[in-house]
């Protein structure tokens, strides 16, 4: 998935060979099925098809989250913005320095937008009305990954666990210290953290615009595309954190609220069940403030 992954397990250190293999095996899945990088991977093999595909299970699992999202934001998350992110650069093709053409962008938006999915949940078949049309789950199958990283460790009997895949963990039970897990969020710009918080079970998810930036026209622009503008987002937000009872939904819900901005995406969190948000929003270079949900976890003091 391009990026890198970290396991804690609290458990007989008898079974450490089985449980890397385990989890080796968990997240190979997930990259052979979910990778815009290779090109026999499933959604690669569905983006180069004229009207869909059949898929795995664990793939029309996720794009059928993917396309949920889609519905409850607005588009604010959109599984089929491939085209854009290429065009900006944050894709696997060779990307320039220079912005997009006005004319380049209506021209990519023309192939993108969820309501071009079909889902048949009979045959796990993927189809689509517009041969262009393809699948980017790079904001949501890291989360997926995690998920089934959780998944394999249940059935393999680990109670104990915080996975952690490019960023989006996932964790149950308690650490080797026989508390809750303590997971950091990060302070944009800064060495300290913004808030701890402690979890036993559930996901928690961070999307920001200073994570992935590259320079275009001598400007810093974000990776987060706006679907709905085809450019990257340009408002204050400088990051949000979801926590939710999987990674799968959080790593989705956190870059739909980075597109939406803080006030529509507490509005949007608050009327979700079971999904709480911290957002942090950039006042200056140097000075940020915090906003949340009404039912994110308490900061936990450690002075």
């Amino acid at each position: 998935m391009g990026t890198s992954w970290h396991v804690s397990c609290v458990s007989d250190d008898t079974t450490a060979p089985q449980l890397d293999a385990v989890i080796s095996k968990a997240l190979d899945e997930v990259d052979q099925a979910m990778s815009t990088y290779k090109p026999d991977s499933e959604i690669s093999r569905f983006s180069r098809s004229s009207n869909g595909i059949s898929v795995s299970a664990p793939s029309f699992y996720v794009i059928s989250v993917a396309l949920d999202i889609a519905k409850q934001t607005n588009g604010a998350f959109d599984p089929t913005v491939m085209p854009l992110v290429n065009m900006w650069g944050f894709g696997p093709e060779a990307n320039s320095q220079s912005a997009p053409t006005d004319a380049a962008i209506a021209s990519a938006m023309k192939i993108c937008g969820w309501q071009h999915l079909q889902l048949s949940n009979d045959s796990f078949f993927v189809g689509k009305d517009i041969a262009e049309l393809e699948i980017d789950l790079s904001a949501i199958a890291k989360g997926f990954g995690a998920d089934s990283v959780a998944s394999a460790l249940d059935a393999s009997g680990v109670t104990d666990y915080m996975i952690e895949v490019g960023g989006e963990v996932r964790v149950r039970g308690n650490s080797g210290k026989q508390r809750p897990w303590r997971l950091a969020i990060d302070s944009p710009n800064e060495k300290n953290y913004a808030r701890i918080i402690e979890l036993t079970n559930g996901a928690i998810a961070t999307s920001g615009d200073y994570r992935n930036m590259r320079i275009v026209d001598g400007e810093l622009v974000s990776h987060t595309i706006n679907p709905n503008t085809g450019r990257p987002i340009t408002h204050n937000l400088a990051s949000v954190s979801i926590v939710a009872q999987n990674c799968t939904i959080a790593d989705a819900m956190a870059t739909a609220c980075m597109v939406l901005g803080a006030d529509a995406g507490i509005e949007l969190i608050e009327r979700t069940a079971d999904v709480e948000a911290y957002f942090i929003t950039r006042i200056s270079e140097s000075k940020f403030i915090t906003s949340q949900s009404s039912g994110f976890p308490e900061d936990l003091n450690l002075d």
